[in-house]
């Protein structure tokens, strides 16, 4: 049995940025994924084909100045020289078969009587429908800003607590307003893993967890079993909930009390010279059975354009969403030759949310169990790494082993 000062279960940002603040304290690292990938939402796919060398988003695929923590662990890779400028092209609308522009969709008499409210309005305690709509008025936030936000966190979004959306951080000004990588933002996941001090295992799920009171000890599906002092849980809320049911009965429920939601992502890449559309950032859709599609126009290739299509889970079958594709780009079906697929499980947080994260704080104080993800102080990237930073730093405290 092999052991290790810390094993992270699931490789996606929150739990590779995990595993290099440990790794980089001189702690020996295990990171378990159940899927063949690392990454998580971090998922630059590169086609084949005559589509060679064309990458496409199918989850995040926008980064900020203002994510200092993960600008940080870029300083720390290297990777700072590898960042790209996207284009300024602009989201529109998907209304009645039609592609809009935003501005077009908004009454902005209704705007001008509302805005004022903006001065008066607490995030705090507020749904993003409640605060935004008093704020917007509640036609233009129907009409508009529902289905942007929805497309902002690839799911319906009224209910999530209006503090989670938009933080407002400080910027490197050094550093591009808004960004990707060559390659990719799965670059940034990818280089972490390779570090040497961090061994990763893909295809592996953990079956059995069970903690003598020094020491975890982990199985895994063909019987391996592998021990730590310290153990992380960077999944979605659902598994974390199921893992730590022997464990820590007492945490188990409060992350069961945290619902997600099944996103379906189809992309696409298309040679140009077969779509009429100009160029954008992506489509926002209202009341279809998709959120969005984000382009990959933002980082223009000389022969492909690529759409990442997020659906709702369960709307359609593979044959229907590659049907709606063709019919939204306006390209018959037989154009869709090179196609992705991903699927993702985010939270789905509402108001009252923070009672439960605190709850979880609570009861890991003291731990060397650590719990991180999208589902803490917000749904970003940077919130993601953010929480693992805390996390690493609480461990510090305790004392690394």
């Amino acid at each position: 049995m092999e052991r290790y000062d810390l094993i992270v279960i699931g490789a996606g940002i929150s739990g590779l940025s995990l595993a290099h603040y440990c790794q980089r304290a001189g702690l020996k690292t295990l990171v378990i994924e159940r899927s063949e990938r690392i990454g998580g939402c971090f998922n630059s796919h590169s086609f084949s084909g005559d589509a060679a060398g064309f990458w496409l988003e199918l989850g995040a695929h926008t980064c900020y100045n203002s994510y200092g923590n993960l600008i940080g662990i870029m300083e720390q890779c290297a990777l700072l020289d590898r960042i790209l400028a996207r284009e300024k092209v602009s989201f529109r609308m998907l209304v009645d078969s039609g592609i809009k522009s935003i501005p077009s969709q908004l009454s902005f008499l209704e705007l001008f009587a509302s805005v004022w409210h903006i001065f008066t309005q607490e995030k705090k305690g507020a749904s993003v429908a409640s605060y935004y709509a008093t704020i917007v008025g509640k036609k233009n936030f129907d009409r508009v800003f529902a289905p942007a936000f929805n497309a902002v966190v690839s799911q319906r979004a009224n209910d999530v607590p209006a503090d989670m959306l938009f933080k407002k951080r400080p910027r490197r000004k050094d550093i591009l307003k808004s960004y990707t990588l060559v390659g990719g933002l799965q670059t940034i996941t990818d280089t972490i893993a390779r570090n040497p001090g961090i061994t990763t295992m893909t295809g592996t799920d953990v079956t059995g967890i069970t903690f003598d009171g020094s020491s975890y000890r982990l199985t895994t599906a063909d019987g391996t079993t592998f021990e730590a002092t310290t153990l992380a849980l960077a999944t979605p809320p659902p598994e974390a909930s199921r893992l730590l049911q022997g464990v820590a009965p007492e945490l188990s429920p409060f992350l069961a009390r945290i619902p997600c939601e099944t996103i379906e992502t189809v992309g696409v890449a298309v040679q140009k010279d077969a779509l009429r559309i100009a160029p954008l950032a992506g489509i926002i859709a209202v009341n279809d059975i998709f959120y969005s599609a984000v382009s990959r126009d933002t980082v223009p290739h000389e022969s492909q354009r690529g759409f990442s299509f997020h659906f709702k889970a369960g709307t359609a079958d593979q044959e229907g969403k590659l049907r709606r594709i063709s019919e939204v780009l306006g390209v018959k079906r037989e154009t869709l030759r090179h196609v992705a697929t991903q699927e993702n499980r985010l939270p789905s947080p509402v108001v009252g949310h923070g009672e439960i994260t605190d709850g979880i704080d609570r009861l890991i104080a003291g731990r060397r169990l650590l719990v991180t993800g999208n589902y803490f102080a917000g749904m970003a990237i940077e919130d993601c790494v953010s929480r693992s930073r805390s996390e690493f730093e609480r461990l510090t405290a305790m004392g690394y082993r």
